[in-house]
């Protein structure tokens, strides 16, 4: 990586628990870096992993209601030790909104047009909006440009191209999607209507998801025996990555049968490593504490040692970015990620 930037400290709070994951997936490989202007296609099948070989065989056309890019723009974590506490906060600065959009609205109009050149029929939106449950889909998603919160401190912006919207499925992370990925429209009622979708329109049933985020963080709190623990400690480093498992793309098909990888006849493509931007878009980590949040622990640890507790400290930091940098070089490496897709899709047909 040409810019990487580390943020440690020693103290603690709340600890992040895992999400359960219901499906069984091979071990995610250590991660790679990725440089945004080179050729992925040959490592397409190191770095994507298909859950049902052989279910795309004779899919010839293809209709798209879910295409997402998530941008994290702020997380979180915290681990404790006895009594002691520590928050460590990050903040993406510099990206825009419009920036998110017009790239997404990109990858979307370039995935279209590789399908095409792979040989498949793409339903056009205006088309497909024809179909019922495509509607359906459609209707009850949620804006382009939703900010999401995650469970687990991870907070987003979720874009979908040209005036579609987005909507989440049950084997979403909700580390990522936070409530979204439970209940009501959000889970269980979508993939009926997805594979309906795939019978009214006589193709399979596309999706795309990728995610991008800026910064690593980590807490000691998987040390057992919390009380017994010497410090809480909390870390982070600033580097633009495409995560994997969250990042895929998928097919509905008649001949992707339930499994233990997914329930519904869902085939899928997934990034297995996390992939490290090689960027020079990270210009600085720098502290954004304010003076109420330096006066706040000060008091605060001020009344534990007075009370026989422990120290609490919170470490706030700003990742700011070159914003014409972060776009070309995000842009760049999400189309590398759909270019491996495709071209392991097309080794599926």
């Amino acid at each position: 990586m040409k810019k990487l930037f580390h943020a440690a400290l020693i103290a603690g709070s709340l600890a992040c628990s895992t999400a359960a994951v219901a499906e069984k997936y091979p071990r995610i490989a250590d991660a790679v870096a990725f440089a945004p202007e080179a050729d992925h296609t040959a490592a397409a099948t190191s770095l994507v992993w298909v859950n049902k070989p052989g279910a795309a065989k004779g899919v010839r056309r293809v209709v798209i209601p879910f295409f997402q890019v998530q941008f994290v723009v702020d997380s979180d974590t915290s681990a404790s030790a006895g009594t002691a506490s520590s928050t460590m906060k990050v903040r993406l600065v510099g990206p825009t909104s419009e920036q998110m959009q017009a790239m997404t609205d990109r990858l979307y109009d370039r995935l279209v047009q590789d399908l095409t050149a792979a040989g498949l029929e793409v339903v056009p939106t205006e088309q497909a909006r024809a179909y019922g449950n495509f509607a359906k889909l459609q209707d009850g998603g949620k804006v382009s440009g939703t900010r999401v919160d995650g469970h687990q401190g991870v907070n987003s912006l979720f874009f979908a191209p040209h005036g579609m919207t987005f909507y989440f499925l049950p084997t979403q992370d909700i580390a990522y999607t936070g409530a979204g990925s439970f209940g009501g429209f959000g889970t269980a009622m979508l993939p009926p209507k997805e594979q309906g979708l795939m019978t009214e329109s006589d193709a399979a049933v596309l999706g795309f998801r990728a995610v991008v985020d800026f910064a690593q963080l980590s807490n000691n709190n998987k040390v057992p025996l919390r009380m017994l623990r010497s410090t809480a400690r909390t870390k982070a480093s600033a580097t633009i990555a495409i995560r994997p498992i969250a990042t895929q793309l998928w097919l509905m098909t008649p001949q992707a049968k339930p499994g233990v990888t997914d329930m519904q006849n869902r085939m899928r493509f997934e990034v297995q490593a996390p992939l490290l931007v090689d960027t020079d878009a990270i210009t600085a980590m720098t502290d954004a504490r304010t003076g109420g949040d330096r006066r706040s622990e000060a008091l605060g640890n001020a009344l534990g040692m007075l009370m026989g507790g422990g120290s609490s400290k919170l470490r706030k930091y700003d990742v700011n970015v070159d914003p014409e940098v972060w776009a070309r070089d995000v842009e760049a490496s999400l189309n590398g990620v759909e270019a491996m897709f495709v071209a392991r899709l097309r080794g599926e047909l």
